[in-house]
């Protein structure tokens, strides 16, 4: 049938719409494929100008994953190879088992949650968790002497960036040792394991971390951290007769043991050549830290700082199965410093303990000025599979050794005459899972020991 002028002029428009209707999908399709792979090749093109930018690790381009046969991001793309093509996440929940001599033994979780990406080391962002409660059994008595439950988040690229972000809120409780102050204090003549040494912290905390690309391997830290500490001191203790009746030295440096919270600024700089971040077999990482806390206030009544040096280099020594890896630490704190923070430095114990001077009792000595140096020689002797996973097993005969100064002014009576140092020495065992997850057990000798320390710990010491 012939149809009308006017009912062809109806028909034209609706014709268009059903041929406009009918290749929507195919245009969006078009568009969306060209826009992806002009994407693509933007971010190849960007590479090209900055490459650690882009690189498997976005701070250090030397920090590789170790699976090297995995394509970086910066491959030019092609169409035969979707966008997510290698990204999944991984889940983890296992039950762990760690503790060491000072704190006792006991167990608790690891539980983490990753979005990974192939040549992206080593995740686009990550959720972890661990907790741990050890048990310990002195004098006919079980105590609870440690509690510790954090949770964190960890982006590596913020914005597409390489700009890394932590957030860490955390609670800790733990039964801490007070021997008296500086490097000369003793315990000649006593059990150090009675509770007349002991007092207790609690602290609720939360940190925040940035790092940033200043150039490839300099890198800028900024943060901040606040601390709520609840404190119980018994009345009947070293630390309760030194705060009524030691020198006037000794009571200016433990000064008020009420609970507090503290408020602290976080600066720093690093610069990091290693090849990896978990396990390292070259490089080196060395990094300057500053703390501040502005204090003045009775809510917060600490005004301190702290600055920190931190050495760390990594030898291969003919193979990468053998690495010499060395640490050299200085550590300053200056104003009116907490005292349970002398005994410490960058968060963790000093002169003792599973970081600092192996051998030596954690929470051993407390002073302002700290002096230390570690020595490991990593030994790979065995590679094999388990459980489905590439594991190794290394042994690592270590050794440790620093001092400390109760203030920097000289105090003889407090830090003693002479080199006065304290040293610790043994070895032990490394097995090792992929390139992220490392479990250490160590036995360590120090004349400070009663006999020997031991730890069993995940992640490297250093």
């Amino acid at each position: 049938m012939r149809l009308s002028r006017h009912a062809r002029r109806v028909q034209r428009p609706a014709q268009i719409r059903g041929k406009f209707a009918r290749h929507t999908k195919c245009i969006r399709a078009r568009v969306t494929f060209c826009f992806r792979r002009a994407l693509r090749r933007f971010v190849f093109a960007a590479a090209l100008f900055s490459s650690s930018a882009f690189a498997a690790d976005p701070l250090n381009s030397s920090s590789h994953p170790q699976d090297d046969s995995r394509p970086p991001i910066t491959v030019q793309p092609d169409s035969s190879h979707p966008d997510d093509e290698g990204e999944h996440t991984e889940t983890n929940l296992v039950p762990v088992v760690g503790g060491s001599t000072d704190l006792g033994l006991g167990g608790g979780y690891f539980a983490g949650i990753a979005r990974i990406k192939q040549g992206a080391d080593p995740f686009l962002w990550n959720i972890d968790s661990s907790g741990l409660i050890t048990f310990k059994y002195t004098h006919s008595k079980l105590s609870v002497p440690y509690q510790d439950f954090y949770a964190r988040l960890t982006i590596p690229r913020l914005f597409g960036s390489p700009l890394r972000l932590e957030i860490r809120p955390s609670y800790t409780w733990e039964s801490i040792e007070y021997f008296g102050m500086g490097n000369a204090s003793s315990v000649a003549g006593v059990d150090p394991s009675d509770t007349y040494f002991k007092y207790t912290r609690g602290h609720p905390q939360f940190d925040v971390d940035v790092r940033t690309k200043i150039v490839d391997h300099f890198i800028g830290r900024f943060g901040f951290r606040y601390i709520y500490n609840s404190i119980s001191v018994p009345l009947n203790s070293k630390l309760a007769d030194d705060q009524r009746m030691a020198t006037d030295e000794v009571k200016r440096l433990i000064g008020a043991t009420d609970s507090h919270s503290v408020f602290l600024l976080k600066y720093g700089v690093q610069w990091d050549t290693r090849d990896n971040e978990t396990s390292t077999h070259s490089g080196t990482f060395d990094t300057i830290d500053v703390k501040l806390s502005p204090g003045g206030s009775t809510q917060f009544p600490y005004r301190y700082g702290e600055a920190t040096l931190n050495l760390r280099g990594f030898l291969p020594l003919g193979t990468k199965r053998i690495t010499l890896a060395t640490r050299v630490v200085g550590d300053w704190m200056f104003g009116n410093v907490p005292f349970y923070e002398l005994a410490r430095f960058d968060d963790t114990f000093a002169l003792g303990g599973s970081t600092g001077v192996r051998g030596v009792p954690a929470q051993r000595y407390y002073g302002k000025l700290k002096l230390f140096g570690n020595a490991e020689l990593r030994m790979e002797v065995a590679t094999f599979r388990a459980l489905g996973k590439e594991l190794a097993f290394a042994f690592v005969p270590l050794f440790d050794a620093g001092r400390l100064w109760a203030d920097t002014e000289s105090h003889p009576e407090l830090d003693g005459h002479g080199v006065g140092l304290k040293y610790g020495y043994g070895g032990g065992v490394r097995v090792q899972s992929g390139s992220s997850f490392v479990i250490r057990a160590e036995v360590a000798g120090s004349p400070d020991a009663t006999p020997i320390s031991g730890y069993f710990a995940a992640g490297q010491a250093f």
